[in-house]
């Protein structure tokens, strides 16, 4: 095919030779004022070999290594748009994975939804505790203030004290002159034992009263003021924080609860998706609706990740790529520009197409530059199968267009 055209850089290039011959038989004739040379192009058509391919396909593995536990699908069949080709063996293992992390989301959710619900309860719980912590550190205080030496009983109260010590005292000084009377006596006399039991409750009140004096004079020792500080600290340390709680709480829930609960719903999320992510590497679904080219898996095999599993092809659009279309012959083809295809299998079958890509990059066959050029089919035939021999007839651009085109308007710098 190649011997039967001429490239327009060859028919260029004989021009100029032919304009230099020219030249030189008109001897030493005196030179001729320029004259621009207008470019001529061949009106032939452009003719290209191409193969025909799906007007959508892809290649399909499975993202993570397993043993194959079904194959959904056969060769031919038609899927649609997420359908299920082929699982691996632990499929239900993952599934409950995401059942399990789905679980977790939705707890964290609730105990973060819950923690705002509950603001409103949880401040009047703050205002309590404030309430608690201030009474307690008043009775911490009055505790310490009434031990203190000199704040342990008013004057009325000392003296009352002092009073009752002194008719203890007097009692006792009788119920002892009293026993001594009788003190000689056997000690089954019932006066005897009468004025004994009456000497002992005057010495009890005596005591008793005594140590009321002492006390109420007296001060605490330096243990017990080190306990009644401690009190004292104590009680205001947790008024301080009753109150940054209930400070806290003014805005809404406990700061540090909610981050708690956020950060809890945020992990669950990711290992939500995580899980997710897994299961859907345990199977392999077509991206797109379309026809089952090929099948490289059986069930019970193991695969690696990444293994070309299933092949899936839209074959409701075929497309012709071309090979050897030259650098020569780029410029009389545009995008949107009709052809006609054949084809080697299909003698007799012609089908009008239309260039739909023109590839801005090049390859080097057999020595020439060339590009790859996309013509989809304007029709079709239950004859065409996914690789077939084509031929492609580029229809003529109007003659206006092409010196632009051969100057490199589309392709120039």
């Amino acid at each position: 095919m190649k011997a039967e055209r001429m490239s327009l850089g060859r028919r260029l290039a004989a021009l100029g030779l032919v304009g230099l011959a020219l030249a030189g038989c008109g001897g030493a004739a005196a030179p001729e004022p320029d004259v621009e040379v207008p470019i001529v192009v061949d009106a032939s058509n452009v003719i290209a070999e191409g193969r025909l391919v799906p007007g959508d396909s892809v290649e399909l593995g499975f993202k993570a290594g397993g043993v194959v536990a079904q194959v959904l699908v056969g060769e031919g069949e038609a899927v649609q748009a997420g359908q299920p080709l082929a699982v691996l063996a632990n499929l239900e293992q993952a599934q409950a994975a995401v059942a399990t992390a789905q679980l977790e989301l939705l707890n964290a959710q609730q105990a973060l939804d819950l923690i705002h619900e509950q603001a409103g309860v949880t401040m009047a719980q703050a205002q309590v505790e404030v309430a608690e912590a201030r009474e307690e550190l008043r009775k911490a205080k009055y505790t310490w203030d009434v031990q203190q030496q000199g704040n342990r009983a008013s004057q009325s109260t000392l003296n009352g004290a002092e009073a009752r010590l002194l008719l203890a005292e007097d009692a006792l000084d009788k119920a002892k002159e009293a026993y001594g009377d009788v003190s000689g006596r056997d000690e089954d006399d019932l006066r005897r034992a009468l004025a004994l039991t009456e000497l002992a409750g005057a010495q009890h009140d005596y005591d008793a009263a005594l140590r009321d004096v002492n006390w109420y004079k007296g001060k605490p020792t330096e243990i017990q003021l080190a306990m009644l500080d401690a009190d004292v600290a104590m009680a205001e340390a947790r008024l301080q924080q009753a109150l940054q709680d209930l400070e806290d709480r003014q805005n809404g829930a406990d700061p540090d609860e909610v981050a708690l609960a956020e950060a809890r719903l945020a992990n669950a999320r990711a290992q939500s998706m995580a899980a997710e992510t897994a299961l859907a590497d345990q199977q392999l679904q077509a991206p797109f609706a379309g026809t089952v080219a090929h099948v490289a898996l059986k069930a019970g095999e193991l695969v690696a990740a990444g293994q070309v599993a299933v092949i899936i092809a839209d074959y409701s659009v075929w497309i012709v790529e071309t090979d050897n279309l030259t650098e020569f012959e780029l410029p009389g083809v545009e995008q949107g520009q009709s052809a006609s295809v054949t084809f080697d299998a299909l003698p007799g079958l012609e089908l009008d197409g239309t260039v739909t890509a023109i590839s801005p990059f090049f390859e080097i066959k057999r020595g020439d530059v060339t590009y790859t050029v996309d013509v989809q089919l304007m029709q079709t035939d239950p004859r065409l199968v996914w690789g077939l021999t084509s031929t492609v007839t580029f229809d003529e651009i109007p003659s206006a267009a092409l010196p632009s085109l051969v100057a490199g308007g589309r392709f120039g710098h």
